[in-house]
């Protein structure tokens, strides 16, 4: 993982070894390294129908390199609050760096209900969450999903579905409101 980090995947498993994780995000890089093994070992590749949702919103999100000092700790880390996808993944990871590293800094445990949003929507078909000035933007793959109709209803008024071009739901929020539990209330986390 260092060596990853410091010269980048190059041409994955081959002998070139150039370019920077930096450059394409650790998260593709992980699929990226993920489908080129996959290929290596005759495998097909990961079922791909789970789109990924992109989350935008103002959240401290981070692992501090003060709280976890060692870089391929550190990343492996990053690697498990990833996979998190459901309350019981992300109890898991809790306890384990509750364990290893002490008391959990805001940041990481912003990560942490980042990362369990982000897949949670992106198994109802939210592909992207936006903030803006009084509401959340949640964009849809398909508005006729069940999901759609149990986010509106469980917002009680708070949400309007927007069918245009580019589907999503607008949900109000108070202008006090943080990001974050605003996001919690509408995945209920």
């Amino acid at each position: 993982m260092r060596d990853l980090e410091l010269r980048g995947a190059g041409n994955i498993l081959g002998a070139e070894q150039h370019g920077h994780l930096e450059d394409v995000g650790y998260d593709m890089n992980l699929k990226i390294l993920d489908e080129a093994v996959r290929e290596e070992k005759g495998e097909k590749p990961a079922d791909t129908e789970e789109q990924d949702c992109l989350v935008d919103v103002a959240v401290q999100a981070h692992i501090p390199e003060e709280y976890i000092k060692s870089l391929s700790n550190r990343l492996d880390a990053y690697r498990r609050i990833a996979d998190i996808r459901t309350q019981e993944d992300s109890r898991d990871v809790i306890d384990e760096l509750l364990d290893r590293y002490g008391d959990i800094p805001p940041s990481v445990m912003g990560l942490i209900d980042i990362a369990l949003i982000r897949n949670k929507a992106a198994a109802m078909g939210i592909y992207e969450i936006r903030q803006n000035d009084s509401s959340i933007l949640l964009y849809l793959t398909d508005i006729r999903r069940e999901e759609v109709a149990e986010i509106i209803g469980k917002m009680k008024g708070k949400a309007l579905l927007s069918a245009g071009a580019k589907p999503y739901i607008a949900v109000r929020t108070e202008k006090s409101a943080k990001a974050l539990n605003s996001l919690k209330e509408i995945f209920a986390i």
